[in-house]
This record gives structure tokens, C-alpha cells and sequence, in this order.
């Protein structure tokens, strides 16, 4: 989208720059520094940081930044949370693949600011429950477990870690030597699902710290590597030792109703086997990529945590799951409002160990070799 011609701008947008911050600038510390035109966004209007010498543009601070031609986000963003594979929104939108991953890349981008910048300022009043979702990448022989935090009352989708696992399971002779095959290749970490809940542990954390309550109830089944992957976090295991976070585990059953302790993750697996393509039962839109899997799923998060009604028979209500969690609406629907339009820098935002992964794309996707692209304009 073309920022307005009148734009004044924030920041410098380069991270190493002093002028690289939010607030208050000293006058006069950039000059404008002509215009370049452009088939896609007319006359852009250039200006120059007058401390670090670095040039930038009004589309520097656009999501559009770099882009070619425009696409209308909001379409890829009803289509998405509608179970649109890929190649459904290329086709409707009559553009190519490429285009549509590049903008769920940015829109992902700001979905991951957006759920930051919310929860920052979040004093939670609930306790928490966490659960590890089965679903598979490429291939049956690379299942994972996608670790989600979900508040217990309000179904807030608080935040998820990804771990690629080993098959498991009855399998032929044949399936038997393959998955003995991929194991020399590339053997998922044995102690995978312990350090995902370890970098899920930091996010608890912080949540604690700035929870109303005086003892927060942290609930999940009985897998083993849980209590491990907790008390492998030091933040997470001082505030367990002084009693400020209890963990209650418990055989998983998936008793109907709001009295079994697990019921908010067991209505966010409902949700994600219902909306999200990749995880519907018997799909044939297998996820083939770790990063964009996890990206499409950030952009989810945000639909169902600040869109999506709490119940659907009361929709007029307005009452929403940030709403319930105690997220600041006005502020937030403000925000919405605008959504898609300013590009999210990275060295400005309060990123934790597993959002900071998905954002850099360090999640290891199953037999590809390499770090994954990413492009210059998503490290700032």
C-alpha cells in the first residue's frame, strides 16, 4: 500500500543508526533527498539520515516495501483462515505462487508484531494450559509437535513452538528400513519436544511476571519431557521453586466439557484440524516447509485471538479472546483497523525464543539442506 505523500518519518530504518528508536526525534534530523518513480507506487519520495548517511523512502515503512505489485491482503487473509491451500489463492487472485508466499511472509511479519506489541502489555488473570498438536511435514516419516499455550479461560492463543519428531508407530519391514534410512540422513533431535517446551517455558515466564495472580496454575497431560522441558528454562524454574507457577499434569482424556482441565487446548486442536488447510484430517495439502507453515499459522493466531467471535452464537457481543484475556480493545481495534499497512522492524520489538524463530526462519524444515531465504528487508 502507498503511504501518504505527507509522511512524516518515525525512525531511521536502519538498526544500527542512533536514530533507529520510537519516540521523539531531535529537529531536522533527516532531509528529503528527491524522488524515484515507480510503476507500482507512482512518485516515491526519498529522504537521507543526516547521522548515518543511510538514503530510505516512504516505502520503507510500507509492508509493500520492495514489493512489485500490489495484492489485496484482506482477500488472502478471509481465503487463509477458510482452509485456502496455496495454489486456491493463486488462482483466485491470478497471481503466482511466488506472489502469494511472499505477502503471507509479510503478513505473517505483522501478525507476530501485532501479537507482541498485545501481549507486552498483557496482566493476565487466568491460569495457562499447554499441549503438544501432532500433525506432519513432507511426509509421514516427519511428524512434529506443534507446542501451544492457550489460556485456560479465555482460549487465548498465547504462543507455540515447533519440534520435527521421529515416526513412530506400526509400520511394514519395508517402512521400517526407510525411516532406518532417513535416520542417517537427518535424525530429528531426540530430545526435541524438551526443548521446545524449554523456549515455550521462557514465554510462560514472562506471562507470570506479570500475571494478577498470586499463583498461576500451569496444566497439561502426563508426557514426559513436559516437567523436564520446564525446569530446564532457569526463569521459569525459579519462579516454580518460589510457587508462583504450579504444574498439574494429568492423563490426557478428551472428556467433553469445560471441567476437564484440558478443554482450551483441546477446542484450539478443533480449531486448527477445522480452519487450517495443512492440518484438516486426510488432506492432500501437506505442509512442505517448516517457516511457512509456522507463518501461516502466526497470521491464524491473530484472526482467532482478536477477529474471531468467543462464541459464534453470540457474534454482535463484540467480546473476542483478547478481550477476555484482558487485551486493551480500543488500542487493539485501532490497530486492525489498519492492519497490513506499516512494515514491523524486528530490533524494535520485544521478541521471544520461539517468535523470534519463526521471524528469522530458524526452524529446520526435513531434508532440505541450508538456512532457509530470508530476505534483507525482514532483519530489521
Amino acid at each position: 500500500m502507498l503511504l501518504s505523500y505527507q509522511f512524516v518519518p518515525p525512525f531511521c530504518p536502519r538498526p544500527e543508526c542512533p536514530m533507529h528508536y520510537e519516540g521523539e526525534h531531535p529537529a531536522k534530523w533527516y532531509r528529503k533527498d528527491g524522488h524515484h518513480e515507480t510503476d507500482c507506487f507512482g512518485s516515491v519520495q526519498r529522504y537521507l539520515c543526516k547521522h548515518c548517511g543511510h538514503s530510505f523512502s516512504t516505502q520503507s515503512f510500507s509492508l509493500d516495501y520492495y514489493a512489485k505489485r500490489l495484492v489485496d491482503y484482506e482477500q488472502i487473509f478471509r481465503q487463509l483462515r477458510s482452509t485456502a491451500g496455496i495454489r486456491d489463492l493463486a488462482r483466485n487472485l491470478e497471481i503466482s505462487r511466488g506472489s502469494v508466499q511472499n505477502r503471507l511472509f509479510r503478513m505473517a511479519r505483522w501478525s507476530i508484531a501485532q501479537h507482541c506489541l498485545a501481549t507486552e502489555t498483557l496482566h493476565i488473570n487466568e491460569d495457562l494450559t499447554f499441549d503438544g498438536f501432532e500433525g506432519y511435514t513432507r511426509s509421514k516419516y516427519f511428524p512434529h509437535h506443534l507446542n501451544i499455550l492457550i489460556g485456560k479461560q479465555s482460549q487465548f492463543f498465547y504462543a507455540m513452538d515447533f519440534t520435527t519428531l521421529r515416526r513412530k508407530g506400526t509400520m511394514s519391514a519395508a517402512q521400517r528400513l526407510y525411516r532406518n534410512f532417513l535416520d542417517q540422513v537427518c535424525r530429528p533431535d531426540p530430545k526435541g519436544v524438551e526443548k521446545s517446551i524449554c523456549r515455550l517455558a521462557e514465554k510462560i515466564a514472562s506471562l507470570t511476571l506479570r500475571s494478577i495472580k498470586e499463583k498461576l496454575y500451569l496444566h497439561s497431560d502426563d508426557h514426559q519431557a513436559y516437567p523436564r522441558g520446564l525446569y530446564r528454562n532457569h526463569n521459569l524454574s525459579t519462579l516454580m521453586a518460589e510457587g508462583r507457577v504450579v504444574h498439574l499434569h494429568r492423563k490426557s482424556t478428551k472428556e467433553p466439557g469445560r471441567g476437564n482441565a484440558m478443554f482450551s487446548v483441546n477446542y484450539m486442536d478443533r480449531q486448527l484440524r477445522k480452519d487450517v488447510v495443512n492440518y484438516v484430517r486426510k488432506t492432500v495439502n501437506v505442509a512442505k516447509n517448516v517457516s511457512c507453515l509456522l507463518e501461516r499459522l502466526c497470521i491464524y493466531r491473530m484472526h482467532h485471538n482478536f477477529i474471531k467471535p468467543y462464541r459464534e452464537n453470540e457474534p454482535k457481543s463484540g467480546t473476542t479472546h483478547g478481550s477476555l484475556a484482558g487485551c486493551d480493545m480500543g488500542w487493539m481495534n485501532n490497530l486492525l483497523a489498519r492492519r497490513f499497512v506499516h512494515r514491523p522492524f524486528a530490533s524494535l520489538l520485544p521478541l521471544e525464543a520461539s517468535e523470534k524463530a519463526i521471524w528469522f526462519r530458524l526452524f529446520k524444515t526435513p531434508l532440505k539442506w541450508g538456512d532457509e531465504y530470508l530476505p534483507k528487508y525482514a532483519e530489521g
